[in-house]
């Protein structure tokens, strides 16, 4: 038998109030003397025919009015009360109709990862934490590792993971994310109650912790944890008074060549034409709110090309704004339209790494982005392009931006953005322009894993004679990458820049550092009141569409 099961959070009851009010449920009557098991439902679907059936009688004579061709979906929910917990055990249907915020989040993950062997594990689900850009399913031919799975715990979040257990007696498989599913041989459901209280006792342990540790770093809210609505209501002061502690992002991995601005619309109050996100533009769009609307929910954001077509799909505000706010002690982080709870220890270790990362921003002393100046560049089509030229030409150094290395027909990289005489390799990005830098740090690692190929070798070779004539390249020990950032947010970026994208760079540095490459920072400074962006040719920027 395959049994799935909810743990309800310690104010559910053992009754009606944990369905949801637009349930079809009926009450039925109990057959054992168990007193654990607080209710049983049972969960009567519509009477209809499938949707293709009426597509299918367009063809064929499929007769898909006729009422013998009509299924009825039946689910159930045994409500079992075991260790001072409830715990609801569904079948069929049974799970749509629990009311989501009683739902314990991470529930059947915890349990799952107690009791699976580590040597047999089967699948895991996996999203990016620093943006919605990656939300992967990922299954072994045969059971194995975690580490043949290739998740990278500092930078992603476990979802779901499943196995074989180590102990046969509780179950031979197991799956966990919110819900545990466990496949029990010949067993009689006269005995949940039993099987809860094992599940229980599992799920009090803490013997993951010697395998997937990482799953204290970060813990998703549930969207319907009521601590939801006072993080959002903190971040609509913040948006109304105008904080510089907010920042905003796209979400979803979108082709950031093809965007040219964005639109914000804002119901009756028109629709605002942006050419980037940066925190003014939208702080004034903000500030022209009417004071019944949320900001988060009532602004939706369209990401369009210069011809106005969609680069991505509609999304609230919320899921671009990037915010750390504490709370009762904890600190939570919203990303993506997620709002996240990071672990002390987590937070105070990836702080220190970062801290640990040499800033070299006024060694470089950068010249200032300034975005009026380099729209008006015919030189390029980008802003950053436009400024990796102008820094080139005022500083000498070698220009790699867009000069890519092709391995094969549809393998290609690019080495760096700009190459210093001191063997600095800089990768450059706006703050604003990619989904928490990811990009940036991306660039920069795969740079250092092609170090070794021939074809990296003769067009870094080509770079370096422009700028140090007769000189051979340096050795990797002599390499640093250069992540150079700008942003206009004030102090050094080793406290200025947000969570997950210190998740992000501490990654980096982890990765790069093993390849005996050196990994620096860079702050490239903002002219005050412009918007970071993609150049613009079509519409005006910061003015209501259509003016």
């Amino acid at each position: 038998m395959r049994l799935n099961m909810y743990l309800l959070r310690k104010d559910a009851k053992g009754d009606n109030s944990v369905i949801r009010t637009k349930a079809k449920v009926k009450t039925l009557t109990s057959r054992t003397n168990d007193l654990n098991i607080a209710k049983i439902f049972l969960i009567e679907g519509d009477s209809k025919p499938p949707k293709w059936l009426a597509d299918l009688d367009q063809v064929a004579m499929a007769h898909a009015g006729d009422k013998k061709y009509s299924s009825l979906s039946l689910g159930a929910v045994i409500l079992v009360s075991a260790a001072d917990r409830l715990v609801a055990v569904t079948f069929g249907t049974g799970f749509h109709v629990l009311e989501p915020s009683f739902v314990e989040r991470g529930f059947g993950l915890k349990v799952t990862a107690n009791i699976i062997a580590a040597d047999k594990i089967k699948s895991v689900q996996t999203r990016g934490i620093a943006s919605n850009s990656r939300d992967q399913y990922t299954m072994l031919p045969v059971d194995g590792e975690f580490s043949d799975l290739n998740v990278e715990v500092d930078e992603e979040w476990l979802r779901q993971l499943s196995g074989k257990a180590t102990d046969k007696g509780f179950a031979t498989t197991v799956a966990g994310a919110d819900s545990l599913r466990i496949a029990v041989p010949d067993f009689p459901l006269t005995q949940i109650t039993s099987k809860v209280e094992s599940v229980l006792a599992v799920y009090a342990k803490d013997d993951y912790k010697k395998n997937f540790a990482f799953l204290d770093q970060i813990t998703p809210l549930d969207k319907k944890d009521p601590l939801i609505e006072k993080l959002d209501d903190e971040v609509v002061k913040l948006l109304r008074s105008g904080s510089d502690k907010l920042a905003f992002s796209a979400p979803d991995p979108f082709d950031q060549a093809n965007l040219d601005h964005y639109e914000l619309a804002c119901g009756r109050q028109g629709r605002f034409v942006l050419g980037s996100l940066d925190s003014e533009p939208v702080m004034s769009v903000v500030a022209g709110l009417h004071s019944n609307k949320n900001p988060l929910t009532d602004i939706d954001i369209y990401a369009l090309t210069e011809d106005d077509k969609p680069v991505d799909r509609v999304h609230p505000l919320k899921s671009y704004v990037m915010a750390e706010i504490s709370n009762g002690g904890s600190d939570y982080l919203l990303s993506a339209g997620l709002w996240f709870e990071i672990q002390k220890e987590f937070r105070k270790e990836v702080n220190a790494k970062i801290a640990s990362i040499e800033d070299i921003t006024d060694e470089l002393a950068l010249p200032v982005w300034d975005v009026s100046a380099l729209d008006d560049d015919p030189s390029d089509d980008t802003i950053e392009g436009s400024y990796n030229k102008m820094v080139s030409d005022k500083k000498a150094y070698g220009l790699l931006d867009k000069d890519l290395v092709y391995f094969a027909q549809y393998e290609k990289l690019e080495i760096c953005d700009l190459l210093t005489p001191k063997a600095e390799l800089l990768c450059v990005k706006a703050a604003s322009n990619s989904p928490s830098l990811s990009h940036l740090v991306a660039q920069a690692i795969n740079s250092a894993k092609a170090w070794g190929d021939e074809k990296y070798q003769s067009k870094l070779s080509d770079v370096w004679e422009t700028i140090r004539p007769g000189d051979p390249i340096p050795d990797r020990g002599d390499v640093t990458f250069v992540l150079a950032i700008a942003t206009d947010k004030s102090g050094p970026l080793s406290k200025s820049l947000f969570f997950f994208t210190k998740v992000q760079i501490a990654y980096c540095l982890k990765e790069i550092s093993r390849s005996s490459f050196g990994v620096a920072l860079a702050r490239i400074n903002v002219k005050p009141g412009v918007v970071i962006k993609k150049k613009r040719k079509s519409t005006k920027e910061n003015s209501p569409a259509g003016e």
